[in-house]
C-alpha cells in the first residue's frame, strides 16, 4: 500500500464530444426490424443495423446513406408509407400492399465508420445515439436531471418504462460489439440499471483503477491471464445525463486494453482504494493528465474494451448525474449476476408492451441464458437450494482452522 501514488490535483485529460447536428434515421417494419438495401436496388428488412439500414431524411423522403437509392414516403409523424419507383413497399421490404414504417432516431455516422474507430482505438462515442424520449424514459428511471426531485421506486428499471429496454438493445452497440468480438452470441453480465451519482462528500472512498468484467484485473482478477485477440467483454457506458469532469464523468487511460495487463498499483487499484481509511490516508486515486475523461452530451454511449483501464468519477456538483453501465460478455462467459429473474419482472410489466416485437426478442437474447443438450433447450439459471447449501459450504470453510 506504501506505493499508491497520490493523485494531487484532478487534472486528466479531457476528450470532448459535442451535440451532433445532424443525425441519420431508421426505417422500421410493424414488427421492428430494420428496412434496407445493400445494391441500392431491392430492398429487404432486417434484424439488425449496419450500414445497409441507414437512411437520411431528404426532400419529403428517403435516401440511403451508402447506395444513394431514393425513396418517396406518403403520411406525416412517425408512420410512413414508402415507394421505391412509384411501387409501395410492404411490410418484409418488397413490392406489395403498403405497410406502415415508423421513422426513428438513428445514428451520427454509419456503423461502419465507429466499426473502424473501435477496432482501432479499442472505444467509441455513439454520441447521442439515444432519442430524447428515450433519454427522457432514463432519467424518469433514474430520479435525474428534470426528476431530480422525485423518489426512485423500488423495482427493477427494465420493469419501470420501456426506454430502459430500448436503451438496452440499441443496435448500433450492440453490432458493433458482435463485430468486435466475433461472435454473434452476447450476453448481458448483470440486470440493466439506472444509477444516481450522488455530491462528492469529501470523505467516501472512491473507486479505484480497475479493467471491467469478465476480467476484473484490480478488484478480484476473474480472468488470470491475457486474452491476446480473444476479446472476453465489453463495457457500454450509456450517460443518462450529462457527462462532465465536474461531475463525476468516469475516468478512463484510453488505449490501455491494447497492455492486455492490469492498471499499475501505484495508480491506485480498487483493491486498495475501496479500503475503508486509504482517502484519508493516501488521497484518491491517481487523476493527473495521463488520465482522459470523456465529456458527453445525454443519450450518447461509450462503448469500450472491457480491458481499458479505468476508475469513478467524482461529482462536484448539486445536482445527481445519470448513468445506465452494462457489462457485455460472449455466450460462453458466465455472466456476472443472474438476469433471469428481471427478465421475468419484465415479461410481466406494463414496460413489455412498450416495446416492439423485435426489442423483446433482442432483451430475451441478451438476459436469457440457455444450454442446447441431447435433452434440448434448457434455460440456466440460479437453484436456490444448492445456493443455500453452497454458501452454508463457503462459511464453513472460511469458519475453519484448517
Amino acid at each position: 500500500m506504501s506505493s499508491l501514488k497520490r493523485s494531487g490535483e484532478f487534472n486528466p485529460t479531457i476528450v470532448a464530444v459535442t451535440r451532433p447536428a445532424h443525425h441519420y434515421s431508421y426505417l422500421n417494419a410493424p414488427n421492428g426490424d430494420w428496412l434496407g438495401t445493400r445494391d441500392g436496388d431491392a430492398l429487404h428488412v432486417q434484424g439488425h443495423v449496419d450500414d445497409a439500414a441507414i437512411w437520411d431524411v431528404r426532400d419529403g423522403g428517403f435516401v440511403h446513406a451508402v447506395t444513394g437509392l431514393r425513396l418517396d414516403a406518403r403520411g406525416d409523424g412517425g408512420a410512413r408509407r414508402l415507394l421505391l419507383a412509384g411501387n409501395e413497399v410492404g411490410a418484409d421490404g418488397q413490392p406489395g400492399d403498403a405497410a406502415d414504417f415508423t421513422v426513428e432516431h438513428g445514428p451520427e455516422k454509419l456503423p461502419s465508420e465507429y466499426l473502424a474507430v473501435l477496432k482501432d482505438k479499442g472505444w467509441v462515442s455513439l454520441t447521442c445515439i439515444l432519442s430524447p424520449e428515450v433519454v427522457d424514459g432514463l432519467q424518469q428511471v433514474g430520479c435525474v436531471d428534470a426528476y431530480e426531485d422525485k423518489t426512485p421506486v423500488r423495482r427493477t428499471p427494465l420493469a419501470q418504462h420501456p426506454a430502459v429496454a430500448k436503451a438496452t438493445v440499441e443496435p448500433v452497440s450492440l453490432w458493433l460489439t458482435r463485430q468486435y468480438m466475433g461472435t454473434d452470441d452476447i450476453r448481458l453480465g448483470h440486470s440493466p440499471g439506472v444509477s444516481a451519482l450522488t455530491k462528492d462528500d469529501g470523505q467516501r472512498e472512491v473507486q479505484g483503477w480497475h479493467n471491467d468484467f469478465p476480467y476484473l484485473w484490480g478488484t478480484g482478477d476473474r480472468i488470470p491471464a491475457p486474452s491476446g485477440d480473444l476479446v472476453l467483454g465489453m463495457q457500454r457506458n450509456t450517460c443518462v445525463s450529462d457527462f462532465r469532469k465536474d461531475n463525476g464523468a468516469t475516468v478512463f487511460k484510453l488505449g490501455s486494453h491494447a497492455s492486455n495487463a492490469p492498471p499499475p498499483a501505484e495508480w491506485g487499484r480498487s483493491t486498495q482504494t475501496y479500503r475503508r481509511g486509504s482517502r484519508a490516508k493516501y488521497g484518491l486515486p491517481y487523476g493527473g493528465p495521463d488520465a482522459d475523461v470523456i465529456e458527453a452530451p445525454a443519450g450518447t454511449i461509450v462503448l469500450y474494451d472491457a480491458r481499458t483501464w479505468h476508475r469513478a468519477g467524482m461529482n462536484l456538483t448539486e445536482a445527481k448525474r445519470g448513468a445506465m453501465i452494462q457489462a457485455i460478455v460472449p455466450g460462453f462467459i458466465m455472466p456476472f449476476m443472474d438476469t433471469s429473474a428481471t427478465f421475468k419482472a419484465f415479461l410481466a410489466s406494463d414496460a413489455y408492451g412498450g416495446v416492439s416485437e423485435r426489442e423483446r426478442k433482442e432483451v430475451d437474447k441478451l438476459m436469457v441464458h440457455k444450454i442446447r443438450g441431447p435433452g434440448g433447450m434448457f434455460a440456466i439459471t440460479v437453484d436456490e437450494e444448492l445456493t443455500a447449501r453452497a454458501r452454508a459450504q463457503q462459511e464453513a470453510e472460511e469458519a475453519s482452522v484448517y
